[in-house]
């Protein structure tokens, strides 16, 4: 799952656990709030800017051992 929102990832890794890779594409004002940030958990991936994406491949979005 990729969002700009810590606390949707967050949500969405509370409901499906290891299922899910959550993906936070730094951007916009919810990136760098301290607050924020601080308020959420980690997710599996963070990204400097949405285009990184690009530079993956799929594979690399399963985190290796908890997505099964």
């Amino acid at each position: 799952m990729i969002d700009d929102k810590l606390r949707i990832l967050a949500a969405i890794k509370q409901h499906w656990g290891a299922r899910v890779t959550t993906v936070f594409p730094r951007q916009g004002h919810y990136a760098f709030d301290p607050a924020i940030v601080a308020e959420n958990p980690k997710p599996d991936m963070t990204l400097e800017r949405i285009g990184d994406l690009r530079k993956h491949r799929r594979e690399e979005f399963i985190v290796p051992g908890k997505n099964k």
